[in-house]
């Protein structure tokens, strides 16, 4: 899995809340780059 860019903290006060950022980060690169899994789009000659 890539890192997200996040610095390791050694203890964090708020595990949930970073993990919870670190997905959403990871969501909305994934959606920035589209989704793998779509079948090829028909277009206008097909």
């Amino acid at each position: 899995m890539q890192d997200s860019g996040a610095k390791y903290v050694e203890f964090d006060p708020e595990p949930e809340r970073t993990l919870r950022k670190r997905l959403k980060a990871a969501k909305l690169a994934k959606a920035a780059m589209g989704d793998e899994g779509q079948p090829p789009r028909r277009t206008m000659g097909d």
